[in-house]
């Protein structure tokens, strides 16, 4: 039995378009990262539900964060335009809004700019020796450089995004050691 020409065009349009997706599918990652911070949940919780203060202590990763829209601190609807940047020698411009909040367990947002994504979550459990942290991050790269690159560099990525977590855990970890011998010095 012959196709005609038109189930034969569809079929040949649908595997063209199967394959444009594939290739811009490339320069989408999925990642879910985990932290252990040893500090209560609730002080984990506030330093990740303001990303516009993410580069006083996420240093040498969030260059800038600077809010968009003016709403209750922390609030859903909240825009924080960032610059960012890894290991790697480039720069991501992009911007957070922030979707949902549910104190102390969940801070869901998105991206937009050089990263986008749909809805990404910080997951927060109290455990007895502090807070345990998921982040559970599917950005697609924008940026041409690394959308371009995507393809055959894809580990290189990765491990970018390895080193920027790992800084971020520590630094966490340090800057809520600060706040907490603070509060025990003013008291």
């Amino acid at each position: 039995m012959q196709q005609s020409r038109s189930s034969k065009s569809t079929a040949n349009s649908t595997t063209v378009s199967a394959r444009a997706s594939n290739v811009m599918a490339r320069n989408a990652y999925k990642f879910v990262d985990h932290w252990h911070i040893p500090y209560p949940i609730e002080m984990v919780w506030e330093a990740l539900s303001l990303p516009e203060h993410y580069p006083t202590w996420w240093q040498g990763v969030y260059l800038s964060a600077r809010p968009l829209v003016d709403t209750a601190r922390g609030g859903t609807g909240r825009r924080v335009a960032v610059v960012a940047r890894g290991w790697l020698p480039y720069r991501l411009r992009f911007t957070v809004e922030t979707l949902n909040l549910q104190k102390p367990h969940l801070i869901e947002f998105k991206a937009s700019g050089d990263f986008v994504t749909d809805a990404s979550r910080w997951l927060l459990d109290s455990e007895a020796s502090g807070t345990s942290v998921t982040l559970e991050w599917n950005p697609r790269v924008e940026k041409s450089v690394v959308k371009f690159f995507s393809p055959i560099l894809k580990p290189v990525f990765r491990w970018n995004h390895r080193w920027t977590m790992k800084r971020g855990e520590t630094q966490l970890t340090a800057y809520l050691k600060q706040n907490a011998i603070r509060q025990t010095n003013s008291v």
